[in-house]
């Protein structure tokens, strides 16, 4: 007997499994810090939540300010930050330059 090409219940929860996967994946590539850009620091456990951000700041990365979600924003972090940050209980997450930026102020009159 010839196979159906109908995909049955296993077929469409493989498959469902596979595209979960992708967005994961892509998800994670795009919203990985990159080192020389902005990265939004989020601490979502309260152990060890600032050893990530103390090592970042003695590798370089500098303050910008608070994040709107109560983070911070991490100018210039170093190579392995959002990785170090995940193992230590924390997100980071790229943002992108212009969002970091204070808008330009125009004179009154």
């Amino acid at each position: 007997m010839a196979p159906s090409l109908v995909p049955g219940p296993s077929h469409r929860l493989a498959l469902a499994a596979q595209c979960a996967v992708l967005a994961l994946v892509v998800a994670t590539a795009e919203l990985a810090p990159r080192p020389g850009l902005p990265a939004l620091y989020l601490p979502v456990m309260p152990a060890n939540r600032h050893a990530a951000l103390d090592w970042a700041l003695a590798h370089g990365a500098a303050l910008n300010g608070a994040g709107p979600l109560g983070g911070l924003v991490l100018t210039a972090p170093p190579p392995g930050f959002g990785l170090r940050a995940l193992r230590e209980g924390a997100l980071a997450i790229a943002v992108p330059s212009f969002l970091c930026q204070s808008p330009e102020t125009r004179p009154h009159g």
